[in-house]
């Protein structure tokens, strides 16, 4: 039997060796239901002491952290700090160098690709499409997930992905092409696959790049609204201090691939700790209206 063959995380094992002959061992493994429980939380995300390196060069460096069931956590930090690769090991599509990452309890490196995208969907940051794929068409690839290679979406799916299109208020781009829609709008097109997909997680890498102040707000309104009513627990990049201090619960800050601070929101975003980790001072200020903001301490 391979090493392969079992694969245990912090599980405590009861094994009896019997020695014959001297050559032979025979190993039983008792573990119990109770103590699976007790060992692996049920909570939608976990991430435990994960390492990852691109060749020599380290990335991530033994991160750990959770996220609550139904929260928003937001994952913040300078360009190259590590942000976007984290969410490609969530997702499976990069392979750890050491640690473990679970998905309502199931590990991420014992699962296929099929499987982990029953679990998490993902709106990337940039969609590399280069065939005029219609909008609905661009939706049901959400159900790719619960379909076998050869399955095409059947009329029920047709509807439900319409559906989908409808609650978020984007029906009539069904028949337009995905390349030709704007940028705000190809974001809602990509937060309606991941809907139809079905999933209790959903990874976002900066959902707000490249919109404008009214489109980064009516985005990240879509999101807190989709995850509120269908109970999804969200984990995102961001860029923007601001709209992570309004949108989310909790706050994951990372730097040179390790995380600086993480908890809730209003422990987590003060002035000290966000001048750390990007390398400028900033200050927490309060509008007329009471609403807290982050300014670099240079504009005053």
């Amino acid at each position: 039997m391979g090493g392969s063959d079992f694969y245990f995380y912090s599980l405590f094992v009861d094994i009896k060796f019997t020695f014959i002959k001297y050559e032979t061992i025979s190993i039983t493994v008792h573990i119990s239901k109770e103590m699976m429980k007790k060992t692996i939380s049920n909570l939608p995300l976990q991430v435990k002491g994960v390492n990852f390196s691109y060749g020599k060069k380290n990335v991530l460096r033994n991160i750990t952290f959770s996220v609550p069931h139904a929260s928003i956590c937001g994952l913040l930090g300078p360009n190259g700090s590590g942000k976007t690769t984290l969410l490609g090991c969530i997702s499976g599509i990069k392979k750890l160098e050491s640690g473990s990452i679970f998905l309502h309890g199931k590990a991420v490196q014992m699962m296929t690709r099929k499987e982990i995208a029953r679990e998490v969907s993902v709106v990337p940051q940039q969609t590399g499409f280069i065939f005029p794929f219609k909008v609905l068409d661009m939706v049901l690839m959400g159900k790719a997930p619960v379909k076998e290679i050869w399955e095409t979406p059947s009329l029920a799916d047709r509807e439900e992905a319409l559906g989908v299109l409808e609650r978020l208020g984007i029906r009539e781009l069904s028949g337009r092409t995905f390349q030709q829609i704007s940028g705000g709008e190809k974001q809602m097109v990509l937060i309606a696959r991941s809907l139809l997909q079905n999933t209790d997680i959903m990874l976002l890498d900066e959902p707000t790049s490249h919109l404008d102040m009214k489109n980064q707000i009516l985005i990240l309104d879509l999101i807190k609204k989709v995850s509120y009513e269908n109970r999804i627990t969200v984990l995102m990049t961001l860029h923007d201090p601001n709209l992570a201090l309004h949108y989310c619960d909790q706050i994951i800050l990372l730097k040179n691939g390790q995380i600086m601070s993480q908890g809730n929101t209003s422990e987590v975003m003060q002035s000290q700790k966000l001048s750390n980790v990007y390398g400028i001072e900033v200050e927490l200020g309060i509008t007329s209206k009471g609403t807290r903001v982050v300014v670099p301490s240079c504009w005053r």
